[in-house]
């Protein structure tokens, strides 16, 4: 089973819809992972009122906060559903994960470093290059949009699958475009112009991509939430102990991060805390039950050490949060949970 892998976000001069992103996973959808590089801006944003009104352009509003509800008839560990849905996840994760180099995140960063923002384009270059990422769209973007024809039917989330892989399709061929022309040195003949339609064009295709980045999002939530209920459930009945306290870690450091603020802690940091402890407690002596490992199916043991390892570090990082007064040492406590964040997902989804 894998996990939203959520992490950071490029901030440019057409990054207010980016940060938007943010804000929508931190707040609204709340991924299992945090974007602790950007919570200041989102803070201040919300103060002057102009979220909200921004949310309203790019998420049209009428996206309600409830979970979606399915028909019951999901069937959660059924091949069908798992290989769909993880499809729909791994899109997901190809958008937003900046660790990796053949990530959407990480192909915007080289896009803005090489060519600038609308307000200081440098586009006067000899050669761009934006990284392998014609891998995810091959791999993820298209396999998912296959998928999302098929059964089971997940509602308003295959509808918004597959809009979204249109429009990062499309936006991957602006990239593509842009490419050839500065390898063809084109520019020599038209001084750049194309270049900058270009440019231009990508830019109001990934303002609409972003908008459509965070529907599809929303309709993904409440799926992903009856699925992750339906697990937690199933692995206490049948008494895979490791797996149920990997999922309750997930969701209670999901559910403290959510909880950071600008400057405090939410009401609710504390409890969830103090949940995450009870249950990495408990992970830590089952690490040496070997029956309980074998029973959870955790064969890769060294894998699962790491994954904890990071889970504890993240555990202690929320504990430092609750003592720290200078906001230097607040930055690095955040960057290192970003890290670690990232760290254990990718563990987590291997074991």
């Amino acid at each position: 089973m894998r996990v939203f892998h959520l992490d950071r976000v490029y901030f440019t001069a057409n990054s207010f819809s980016k940060l938007l992103v943010a804000y929508c996973n931190i707040y609204y959808f709340s991924p299992n992972i945090p974007y602790t590089k950007y919570y200041k801006q989102i803070k201040i944003m919300k103060k002057m009122g102009f979220l909200l009104a921004m949310l309203c352009a790019l998420a049209s509003c009428n996206l309600k906060q409830s979970k979606e509800k399915d028909d019951g008839t999901l069937k959660y560990d059924s091949p069908e559903f798992s290989e769909k849905f993880n499809s729909y996840i791994s899109v997901t994760n190809y958008y937003s994960t900046s660790d990796k180099g053949s990530s959407w995140d990480e192909t915007l960063t080289k896009f803005y470093d090489q060519l600038g923002t609308p307000e200081k384009k440098k586009i006067q270059k000899e050669d761009v290059y934006f990284g392998n990422f014609m891998w995810g769209i091959d791999q993820s973007v298209k396999v998912a949009e296959a998928n999302a024809e098929k059964a089971p039917k997940l509602g308003d989330a295959d509808k918004n699958l597959i809009a979204f892989s249109k429009e990062i399709i499309s936006a991957s061929a602006i990239l593509q475009q842009l490419e050839s022309y500065y390898k063809g040195k084109s520019y020599l003949d038209d001084k750049y112009a194309k270049a900058n339609n270009l440019y231009n064009e990508f830019i109001a295709k990934q303002a609409k991509v972003d908008s459509l980045y965070i529907v599809l999002r929303k309709s993904m939530a409440g799926i992903k939430e009856n699925r992750d209920n339906y697990f937690v459930e199933l692995n206490k009945k049948e008494g895979r102990l490791v797996r149920y306290h990997m999922l309750l870690s997930m969701r209670y450091a999901k559910a403290a991060f959510s909880q950071i603020g600008n400057k405090e802690l939410g009401p609710n940091f504390k409890t969830n805390y103090d949940k995450l402890t009870l249950s990495v407690d408990e992970l830590n002596k089952l690490s040496a039950d070997d029956g309980a490992l074998e029973k959870s199916n955790i064969t890769l043991k060294s894998t699962f050490g790491n994954y904890l390892g990071y889970l504890t570090s993240i555990k202690g990082s929320f504990r430092m949060l609750m003592d720290v007064k200078d906001d230097t040492k607040r930055e690095e406590i955040l960057k290192k949970l970003d890290s670690d964040f990232a760290e254990m997902i990718d563990d987590y989804n291997r074991i």
